[in-house]
């Protein structure tokens, strides 16, 4: 139990094209207010902001098998990446990278004469 905690909530990394890619976080039952996204010193934090209820406040829940728990899961994030924005939809968290490749370091092909 306590492995299925730690690898709490599930995700996958798609790459899109070349240099986009989406982190995928399965969040069923939680909401955008429940979420905080945030990004700093090349840390990319997904964290939980929704408040547990009680046992008594759970609003006719006979069985909760859907996880509506605390979590925090960070991704180390490179320098050349940015963050282009995150979406909520149908439980699925949508956070999507690109990698930006300065001119200088782009394949270019070359002249010949």
């Amino acid at each position: 139990r306590a492995s299925l905690t730690a690898n709490f909530p599930f995700y996958n990394i798609v790459k899109k094209e070349d240099n986009k890619f989406d982190i995928e976080v399965a969040l069923a039952g939680y909401d955008k207010k429940d979420i905080a996204v945030e990004y700093a010193d090349n840390i990319l934090s997904i964290k939980s902001v929704k408040e547990v209820k009680s046992d008594k406040e759970k609003d006719g829940v006979i069985h909760q098998g859907i996880a509506k728990r605390s979590f925090t899961k960070a991704f180390t994030v490179s320098d050349d990446v940015e963050i282009k924005g995150a979406e909520l939809k149908h439980g699925l968290l949508k956070i999507s990278l690109e990698k930006i490749i300065p001119e200088g370091k782009k394949p270019k092909t070359i002249a010949i004469k």
